[in-house]
């Protein structure tokens, strides 16, 4: 063995350690029957499923970039349950090694580095969001990549990492609209340095109109598309925004993403890192861009979405994740001046140890909390398996009769099918069960024979008056109920 080899051997298992315990930490959440937060991950699904059949449009609610990945990847596998969060594993244990390599440049430390990984496996943003099929962690992977080369260029003025910048970023707008944000932000912070470095004028104006073009194409383009959509110079804001509720004032505040920024940090003891930040501000190059980053893109955020009403309709949290994970080396680098002092005063020692041990329970109590209740329940991708062998592969068999207290949640049944086709989500004469009691009658059962349906599901909080013998009941789980159509 080398004695470069032995002397790194330590940080060699400490990498196997945190790769171990990142794929631990995401096994044991899907082993706990953790598949959703909401019905959009179905949502997404459906997307996904709708692209990989060539049936699937670019332009939604929703920006491309997860329904395209996972439409492919569902060419390799097939499967609406596990191929979409095998994707998302793949790119969260991405962003634990870019989250390293991050802490690495900005304090070339690589005990500090080591941390921020160990911490990141067990944060609220990295450990949820890489188990569901969901946007946010392919957009936190593409920022803070972006962000991380644009720290590599800063450095050694290297071209190449400069165009890695602006790829990451060109990839990142097509993730979700904060991205936005950072792509406009970096894009000055890389404008500023180029002007500051006397360069020509002309010449600087060469070299960033080609990287304004590369991150602008895919915003502008989708504007366009969605002013073609909506008909209207502003509808663009409405159509982006018309998902969202307005609250009320004291709501608003409450839920805007400083305060979750506040909230989320404050809970797991991460806001630690605000005292290393503010200490190493004036004396790091490297850290004044990251936190100008940082906290400018939350300011822009806060604000924006006040004024518009951009306020999400659950899990607000969710929101403010891309800058709770940003602050986390900062937190690492805390840790770090305990244990280095330590050495010379054994009180630090202790400092440490508590400290340590506090943020670890600070974070897995915190994750435990989000991560109690699963929106998709393991009942329900039963009742998907056995409702897929009932249809016998026949198209649109199945009526779904959608709960109108919980729109969304019959995409849950559509995904856990595995054949989103073989259900009929409406009639004429039913789109939303809306009371506890629905009566069949003959123009409902009429409509539903004409449509070749065999089967339907009811909600379970839903009674079925059936007076003249039409359905047969089959199967219960706890949220909904499966009815056989009765031949005449």
């Amino acid at each position: 063995m080398s004695p470069n080899i032995k002397r790194n051997l330590p940080y060699y298992f400490a990498v196997t350690a945190i790769i171990v315990l990142y794929f631990t930490v995401e096994i044991n959440l899907l082993n706990r029957g953790f598949y959703a937060l909401s019905a959009d991950e179905s949502g997404h699904t459906i997307e996904a499923y709708n692209w990989y059949k060539g049936d699937g449009q670019i332009f939604s609610i929703w920006l491309p970039f997860h329904k395209i990945v996972n439409g492919a990847a569902l060419n390799f596998y097939f499967d609406l349950i596990i191929t979409p969060r095998l994707v998302s594993l793949l790119f969260g244990f991405f962003t634990v090694i870019v989250m390293i390599l991050i802490a690495y440049q900005l304090f070339d430390n690589l005990i500090i580095a080591l941390l921020t990984g160990f911490l990141s496996t067990i944060f609220l943003p990295i450990a949820v969001f890489s188990v569901l099929p969901l946007i946010e962690i392919f957009y936190f992977f593409f920022v803070v990549a972006a962000i991380f080369f644009l720290l590599l260029w800063s450095k050694s003025k290297k071209a190449s990492y400069l165009w890695l910048t602006a790829s990451c970023l060109a990839i990142a707008t097509t993730t979700r609209y904060e991205a936005w944000i950072f792509t406009f932000v970096v894009f000055l912070v890389i404008a500023y340095k180029i002007f500051k470095d006397q360069y020509e004028f002309s010449k600087s104006i060469i070299l960033l109109l080609p990287i304004f073009v590369i991150i602008s194409i895919f915003p502008i383009s989708w504007v366009i598309l969605s002013l073609g959509a909506n008909k209207g110079s502003q509808d663009f804001i409405s159509a982006v925004t018309a998902r969202y509720n307005e609250g009320r004032l004291i709501a608003e505040i409450k839920n805007n993403v400083v305060s979750q920024f506040i909230e989320i940090n404050l809970s797991s003891l991460n806001i630690i890192g605000i005292a290393s930040l503010l200490y190493l501000f004036k004396h790091n190059e490297s850290i004044k861009k990251f936190s100008g980053i940082l906290f400018s893109t939350l300011l822009i955020f806060s604000l924006s979405s006040f004024f518009i009403k951009a306020m999400p309709t659950h899990n607000y949290w969710r929101i403010g994740m891309i800058w709770c994970l940003m602050l986390l080396p900062f937190t690492a680098h805390l840790l770090f001046y305990f244990l280095e002092n330590a050495k010379s005063n054994v009180l630090y020692k202790y400092v440490f140890a508590v400290f340590f041990f506090v943020i670890i329970y600070s974070f897995t109590s915190q994750l435990n909390k989000y991560t109690q209740t699963s929106y998709l329940t393991v009942s329900e991708i039963s009742l998907g398996n056995y409702l897929n062998k009932l249809s016998n592969n026949k198209d649109a068999c199945i009526l779904i009769m959608k709960d109108g207290s919980d729109k969304w949640r019959y995409a849950n049944i559509l995904v856990a099918s595995q054949n989103p086709e073989i259900f009929l989500d409406k009639l004429r004469s039913l789109e939303y069960v809306n009371t506890d009691t629905v009566y069949l009658t003959g123009q409902l059962v009429e409509e539903i024979k004409q449509n070749n349906l065999s089967y339907f599901l009811s909600p379970v909080r839903t009674t079925l008056i059936d007076t003249a013998n039409r359905i047969t009941k089959l199967k219960s789980c706890e949220n909904w109920n499966v009815f056989k159509i009765n031949p005449k």
